[in-house]
């Protein structure tokens, strides 16, 4: 209520089962209305009751919230898990040109190694339902990367991930390849979401021919095209592929030993560097877990 008048202010969606809820995603509020984030979420949670929350996600930008849940009136914390989400802030370049030259001489070198190596390299980029033509692709090398890096694959799980993921957000979800030699080389698969670019999956046939870092840059490039003032992540489950390097994360470093820190390395830090990067000044996130009492 703001001079008499009752307006929204923000919304959430909460999934509802026998023994949980969980927050898809996060507790959304006008950028004006971030201070009553405390007030919000006591009201949502006094509309739904008693029962055990979880609350955050992996592709989440938001800012650690367990200490605000805590202070929330019969809610009790039970499990708090660190997430390494990887974000490049386009707004601290003023050019594609300046972030590029900002990149470290060893990402620019293997992206020039794909070039040199395959005269027909090529990136092929589809949209919404389109993406499904080029998913088996990106499965076969998604199945090549965990095979090298002894990484637990399953395929049936994965393509629940991405069905789901098409019918929900359609047109936002986008799948590119790199090609060269005849052959698939790598490919990414995430979403455009508002002015945001968001990376959440990832294969590659070879890693030390550079296609893969072709690849990564040709997208970021999409990304800084779309919007050059907003944000890439780039989720945990690209940690496979290792995009980013040098960083160090003071959050997970420090986390108890019952917490779960991601293996990626951070862009939390405002010092952090990394080599495909610089990282921006992005907020390290938490994943929670609560009960609450009434």
């Amino acid at each position: 209520m703001r001079g008499g008048e009752r307006r929204k202010i923000g919304q959430c969606a909460v999934g509802i089962s026998l023994r949980r809820r969980v927050f898809a995603d996060s507790l959304q509020l006008l950028p004006e209305e971030q201070q009553l984030w405390s007030e919000a979420m006591q009201a949502v949670l006094g509309r739904l009751g008693a029962g055990e929350y979880h609350y955050g996600s992996q592709w989440s930008l938001e800012a650690p919230r367990e200490a605000d849940l805590a202070a929330i009136p019969g809610v009790t914390v039970t499990a708090v898990e660190p997430i390494t989400v990887h974000a490049v802030s386009f707004r601290e370049w003023s050019s594609w040109e300046a972030y590029l030259r900002g990149l470290s001489s060893n990402a620019r070198r293997n992206a020039k190694r794909a070039q040199e190596q395959f005269a027909d390299l090529a990136v092929e980029i589809r949209q919404g339902r389109e993406t499904l033509r080029r998913w088996p692709a990106l499965q076969a090398l998604k199945s090549m990367l965990a095979e090298r890096k002894q990484l637990d694959f399953r395929q049936a799980r994965h393509f629940l991930r991405f069905a789901m993921r098409l019918m929900a957000l359609r047109q936002n979800n986008f799948l590119a390849v790199a090609r060269g030699g005849g052959e698939d080389m790598a490919a990414f698969a995430g979403i455009d979401f508002g002015p945001n670019t968001y990376f959440l999956e990832s294969g590659a046939r070879d890693t030390r021919n550079g296609t893969g870092w072709h690849l990564m840059l040709t997208m970021l490039q999409r990304a800084y095209g779309r919007a050059p003032g907003a944000i890439s992540s780039w989720a945990p489950s690209m940690r496979a592929t290792r995009p980013m390097r040098g960083c160090t994360s003071r959050a997970a470093s420090a986390a108890p030993r019952s917490c779960r820190p991601a293996r990626s390395p951070s862009a939390t830090s405002p010092s952090c560097r990394a080599t495909s990067c610089r990282c921006s000044r992005c907020a390290p996130i938490r994943s929670c877990r609560w009960r609450l009492r009434r």
